[in-house]
């Protein structure tokens, strides 16, 4: 045997080989169901990261399941297949039928069942259905179901934390939220026991931290979607407080300075009123201009502080922007284009400026906590986490907090007061806007306040969609808040590690 025939011998042997060997390596390695190279390795073996509270509660899992899948070209009998099938799921057997037909190697027949029922389908058709391992996600706390969102089919998120933490999750990161499920669950009871009470469309709880801006718990109800975060309306009164601080800071008024209040207050021929309230003189200080809630007196110190200071402050305190919570949805809010005397006048009583719930609240930080602006957030998060901007004085801050704690004291906010305990904080009623004009019966109330006044350790905040027993605020949100704020300082199962 000649070199030349040898050489030929050696290529068809290689070329045999090569054929061959990629044959083998096809059907047992790729096509090979149980290959780990049939599917994505991490979609095979990553499982889903667990979300916890703040006390390592936890509230979003996995379970172990199975999906079926099918390679149509080998099924013995797509009729007789699918037909059984059908039968075992109790659902058309023609769906089952028109998978088994497709001109494909790869169909799903169903995802996500019981181990038993899944190996049932297999023993149908051995030979062409084929089952694998797969997750499936399971909330345990259904009052937080807007807030965890959800998952698709593949387990990848759709909504809420799901969809924003989605990356750390998808490879297998646990997650603690800064939420407390007991606290969360709680409140969440106190508002379905008040909504036919209050007779309120909407309701909006936020407890956060004023340091950290942990948000401790965020209920809405019903549970439709994600309120306090996608729902913009006008604050109302609720503002004032905002205002008062950046007429201090900047020192545009003194706090014996007197304002003429009494009604009523006509700036550019439009006409400013106040709710009805009894006082002794109309000639009020900035204290008693928030105590009793004059929209005259405040629209007078926004004037005072001028355009270009005011929307300055507002932004800094982080109105017309996203607040950068980890939620999916939220709107930055609405910031007027006119910046002229009568939507200063407007807005420094909270018309005419749009919010969300959380904004609102995180608006209160920095009266509370010394001047410091904090990003809320939703992940449990140390201290020396926050990075925070101080946009006020802690003497500004301490200043309107003594004028917030009058409010509850003497003032609008009396149903809030809790024995025994400081606390500072404003009522909110903004009229809605109904066919283009504001309503006289359609409100939305809120209170915001923080607890101890002085060394606070929560901001609550409570806003109320058209409540039905009251047209005040005083009567509605305020003492909601002082049923919210008692939980917190009584209710013996949220003690133990600190909040």
């Amino acid at each position: 045997m000649n070199i030349r025939r040898l050489e030929i011998l050696k290529i068809i042997f290689i070329a045999v080989f090569i054929v061959e060997g990629g044959a083998l390596f096809y059907w047992q390695i790729i096509w090979n169901p149980e290959s780990s190279f049939y599917f994505d390795e991490e979609d095979r073996s990553v499982e889903r990261g667990k979300i916890y509270d703040r006390r390592g509660r936890i509230i979003a899992m996995n379970e172990l399941r199975y999906s079926i899948f099918a390679d149509p070209s080998i099924v013995s009998d797509p009729e007789y297949v699918g037909k059984k099938i059908g039968e075992l799921l109790g659902r058309p057997e023609e769906i089952y039928i028109n998978r088994l037909k497709q001109k494909s190697r790869f169909v799903w027949i169903e995802r996500k069942l019981e181990k038993s029922l899944a190996e049932r389908i297999v023993s149908i058709d051995r030979g062409g259905i084929f089952m694998r391992e797969d997750y499936c996600r399971v909330y345990l706390d259904c009052n937080m179901e807007e807030i965890l969102g959800c998952v698709d089919i593949d387990n990848r998120g759709i909504s809420g934390i799901e969809l924003t933490l989605d990356e750390r999750l998808s490879r297998g990161e646990d997650v603690y939220l800064s939420i407390d499920s007991v606290l969360q669950s709680k409140i969440d009871d106190l508002l379905s026991g008040n909504k036919q009470v209050l007779g309120f469309s909407k309701g909006i709880v936020i407890v956060m931290s004023p340091y950290t801006g942990e948000i401790l718990a965020l209920v809405n109800y019903p549970h439709d979607r994600n309120f306090a975060i996608q729902d913009v309306f006008e604050p109302g009164s609720s503002f004032k407080p905002i205002v008062a601080s950046i007429a201090l800071e900047e020192k545009c008024v003194r706090e014996d300075e007197r304002f003429n209040c009494r009604p009523p207050f006509i700036i550019k021929g439009v006409s400013i009123k106040d709710a009805p309230h009894q006082v002794d003189s109309y000639d009020m200080t900035l204290k008693e201009i928030l105590e009793v809630s004059s929209n005259i007196g405040i629209a007078q110190i926004g004037l005072r502080i001028g355009p270009s200071i005011f929307y300055r402050y507002v932004s800094a305190f982080g109105f017309g922007s996203y607040t950068g919570v980890e939620l999916s949805g939220e709107t930055p809010g609405i910031l007027p284009q006119r910046r002229d005397e009568i939507s200063i006048t407007q807005n420094s009583f909270g018309q005419g400026i749009g919010v969300n719930a959380l904004q609102l609240v995180a608006g209160y930080a920095p009266l509370a906590n010394g001047g410091y602006f904090v990003r809320p957030t939703i992940l449990k998060v140390s201290s020396s986490d926050r990075i925070l901007n101080q946009i006020i004085s802690g003497e500004t801050s301490k200043k309107i907090t003594g004028m917030l704690v009058n409010v509850v004291e003497n003032g609008t906010g009396r149903s809030a007061k809790i024995d025994g305990v400081e606390i500072a904080g404003k009522t909110g009623t903004a009229q809605k806007v109904v066919n283009g004009r504001y309503s006289m019966e359609n409100n939305i109330m809120s209170f915001i306040g923080y607890l101890p006044a002085y060394c606070p350790k929560f901001i609550i905040g409570v806003i109320l969609d058209e409540p039905k027993v009251s047209r005040w605020a005083s009567d509605t949100a305020a003492p909601l808040f002082k049923k919210i704020a008692e939980i917190l300082l009584y209710d013996e199962s949220l003690k133990g590690d600190e909040m």
